[in-house]
């Protein structure tokens, strides 16, 4: 998969988007029904096949790098079996929309982690957008207590750290093309895959079987659906995200998967078939706020 044009890459990020945000509701229903870790490992093990295949079909094998192999391997392990787990976790708690809300402030945490430990600025812009993610949290929690009695501080600080981890994952991706230019897309979200699998079987080497075994005991409209959102969710919103991300900008990337959380919002919604509550229209507001703060701190 090679972008040509010079649309194309962020094209590719847009169909990633809407392909996760729309996976986000089967990730969310099955992290509930399962667990987050039985739903990763799915969507993981569903991912390597497809990528496997895609390779095969439209690739040439591209030696690595030994410093580019164990920079995918460990965005693999860190991005898609620890930052998706607490990501997952988090839809079970919070819902897609809200977890998607939260991890679109992926630049301002990003931001920080520049000030705190690289010595990096950050402008005003960047603190307006901290502040409307605040207020988000705020709101968001409120809604949780005032519903549930309970904060759901686990919740919000799962989310935090599965968009911390995701960002490291992205890091190590972005800088093993760098040892490896000439490396394809799939062959590179392979590699990131087993890095993943290889984390599952350190966890529990038996789970394999035990997931097999689960898939075959759904009904055939459950077993059907948990495979396709797994299918668009990692294989396609991966192949076409990384296809950008070997090119592209990266802010303006970033900036794209912002609107996750409208998706997700927007087909959560349609599914279920009525309006959005007031917390969740009030923090839209202010997520749109810091939005745009956040698109002009990255000078887009």
């Amino acid at each position: 998969m090679n972008p040509t044009g010079p649309l194309t890459p962020y094209l590719y990020a847009l169909g990633a988007s809407l392909g996760f945000a729309s996976a986000s509701i089967v990730f969310t229903r099955f992290s509930r029904s399962h667990s987050p870790t039985w739903i990763n490992q799915l969507k993981v093990c569903v991912a390597f096949v497809g990528f496997v295949i895609a390779f095969f079909i439209s690739e040439t094998y591209v030696q690595q790098n030994l410093a580019g192999l164990a920079l995918l391997l460990t965005s693999g392990f860190i991005g898609l079996f620890l930052g998706d787990f607490f990501l997952f976790k988090a839809f079970a708690q919070l819902g897609p929309a809200r977890t998607l809300m939260i991890f679109s402030f992926q630049p301002v945490i990003l931001g920080l982690y520049g000030y705190f430990f690289l010595d990096q600025s950050v402008n005003l812009y960047q603190l307006i957008a901290i502040g409307c993610m605040i207020v988000c949290l705020i709101i968001f929690m409120t809604e949780k207590n005032k519903a549930t009695g309970s904060w759901h501080l686990i919740g919000f600080a799962g989310a935090f750290l599965g968009v911390l981890l995701d960002s490291i994952g992205i890091m190590c991706t972005r800088s093993a093309y760098e040892f490896d230019p000439s490396l394809g897309s799939f062959q590179a979200n392979a590699t990131r895959a087993v890095g993943a699998m290889i984390g599952f079987f350190l966890l529990k080497p038996a789970s394999y079987a035990g997931l097999i075994k689960d898939v075959k005991a759904l009904d055939l409209q459950s077993r059907s659906l948990v495979l396709l959102g797994c299918f668009f969710g990692t294989f396609v919103s991966l192949s076409l995200y990384l296809a950008a991300v070997k090119v592209a900008h990266v802010a303006t990337l970033t900036a794209i998967t912002i609107t996750l959380p409208i998706w997700a919002g927007l087909i959560e919604h349609i599914r279920d078939r009525k309006w959005p509550n007031y917390y969740l229209c009030v923090a839209f507001f202010w997520f749109l706020i810091g939005f745009a703060a956040m698109m002009r701190g990255l000078g887009l």
